[in-house]
């Protein structure tokens, strides 16, 4: 039986993570010392967690992510 004082959470409709930075080398390691390029770096980010299946998303399941100014939107297909 469930505790009578215990309450269920009200949905958590907010996530924070935070922007992770990684290295992408150039390919050629074959090209002499003074040609190659410097590794150039691109932002990055995870999202998991059982929230995302709270959310209405499933295991597997195709999504849309739309592009603008400093915002994603995640729709599914």
């Amino acid at each position: 039986m469930a505790d009578a004082n215990h309450k269920a959470r009200p949905p958590v409709t907010e996530r924070c993570v935070t922007i992770q930075e990684s290295w992408r080398y150039q390919k050629p390691a074959r090209l002499p010392f003074h040609m190659r390029k410097e590794p150039a770096t691109f932002p990055w980010m995870k999202l998991s967690g059982r929230w995302i299946e709270t959310a209405g998303f499933e295991t597997g399941q195709r999504v849309r992510i739309t592009v603008e100014h400093q915002r994603l939107i995640i729709t599914p297909l």
